[in-house]
């Protein structure tokens, strides 16, 4: 109680304020992470009340979205697969607001693989820079960022809400890089 004094409303009691919980988390959240959060509220529910009697106070509802969840697997499948060293680096395409977004940067990027997330077509240079979103949250250009001597190995994922078209002229920009820069 010390620790979260600051934190809490006057007069709250969690003996008696406590008694039934529910959690609800938003969709853009790790299906890990929720599921490690219900888990902890849960067995505290168990301590506090007995296993037998969990389901009367405690529940769990998932609210992760589906389409999020499937591009957070499939990111996290093609960063640890053997094959993952071969990529030049992993474009990521969305929203720079977009939590789920930001997410699918991270997984690759935590892995050790090069990430860039763009949110519109023109990040992508046409002088083989790129205006990208940072783990971080920083907007920062790299230079030279296209292999221009060879086929580039790149993977593409984006946010759950990003149109299709975007993510189609992000790869024609990166087309178009290419095509520029091997006529000079």
């Amino acid at each position: 109680m010390a620790k979260y004094r600051k934190a809490m409303s006057p007069h709250f009691d969690p003996k008696k304020h406590l008694k039934k919980i529910g959690l609800a988390n938003q969709t853009t959240m790790y299906k890990k992470e929720t599921q490690a959060i219900g888990k902890l509220m849960e067995k505290t529910m168990m301590a506090a009340f007995g296993a037998e009697n969990v389901a009367d106070n405690f529940a769990a509802f998932d609210t992760i979205c589906d389409a999020t969840q499937v591009r957070q697997d499939a990111i996290s499948e093609m960063s640890l697969s053997p094959e993952s060293s071969q990529l030049d680096f992993v474009l990521v395409v969305g929203g720079w607001d977009s939590s789920n977004t930001a997410h699918l940067l991270e997984i690759p990027v935590h892995e050790g693989l090069t990430g860039y997330h763009v949110n519109v077509p023109g990040c992508i240079k046409p002088n083989n820079a790129v205006e990208h979103r940072t783990v971080d949250g920083d907007v920062v250009t790299t230079a030279d960022f296209l292999a221009l001597d060879r086929p580039a190995r790149i993977g593409v994922t984006s946010g759950a809400s990003t149109p299709d078209s975007v993510v189609q002229e992000c790869l024609e920009a990166i087309l178009l890089v290419k095509k520029l820069q091997s006529q000079q």
